[in-house]
């Protein structure tokens, strides 16, 4: 990712403001470590571009959950990996390179390009992103929920829900979408769901009643 781009020295910055950044370390839910570069947000200003986010709400995924099950579609989950890099950033910020960038950086000034974690607009920057590779593979909002993708397959209707980088799709062929989505982002733990939105995914078979 161009995530960055050096500035030489005596190029002047017409309306770029300095922040700082940091490192964020976490331990993900399955154990994994995680380190990420973040920008010092809390020294931007409130951009003039769109800075909202739209997310799929709990209702819209069960709702797709019972979709499946009635029309006999699979679920396949996946999530974006470095989402928001994928997007480019309007807010004009730079950062002074520290030595994790290498002693031929350290110390330049480097704009930032991409659409940083920390910066207020990058969420929405990867949500426009992402809509617009929806809607070149043939998906549209549903009105049910905006962040619940429908597609007419002639015989069925298939789904994709996102929520900001988690990607869930209802389809007869949940794979071939994958696949899809890999030709364009990092796709991570793609797979059968087994934890979606803070809770565990379970496929009850429910039998008939005995009267």
């Amino acid at each position: 990712y161009e995530t960055f781009r050096v500035i030489e020295d005596g190029v002047i910055l017409k309306g770029y403001k300095r922040i700082p950044y940091h490192f964020v370390f976490d331990v993900k839910f399955d154990g994994r470590h995680k380190a990420r570069l973040v920008a010092g947000g809390h020294r931007t200003d409130t951009p003039s571009d769109e800075c909202f986010s739209g997310v799929v709400t709990m209702k819209a995924v069960r709702l797709g959950f019972i979709i499946a099950k009635m029309n006999n579609l699979l679920v396949c989950t996946g999530d974006v990996g470095n989402a928001f890099l994928y997007g480019i950033t309007q807010e004009e910020y730079y950062i002074i390179a520290g030595p994790e960038f290498g002693p031929e950086a350290q110390g330049k000034r480097m704009i930032i390009y991409k659409a940083l974690y920390g910066l207020k607009s990058s969420a929405a920057r990867f949500h426009e992103h992402l809509s617009a590779k929806l809607g070149l593979l043939g998906y549209k909002p549903s009105r049910a929920d905006p962040d619940l993708w429908m597609k007419d397959m002639g015989t069925h209707y298939e789904y994709i829900a996102r929520y900001v980088d988690d990607v869930i799709v209802f389809s007869r062929d949940p794979m071939a979408i994958m696949q899809k989505l890999k030709d364009i982002y990092v796709m991570k733990g793609v797979g059968v769901p087994q934890y979606y939105l803070g809770g565990d995914v379970k496929n009850l078979e429910i039998g008939r009643a005995h009267v």
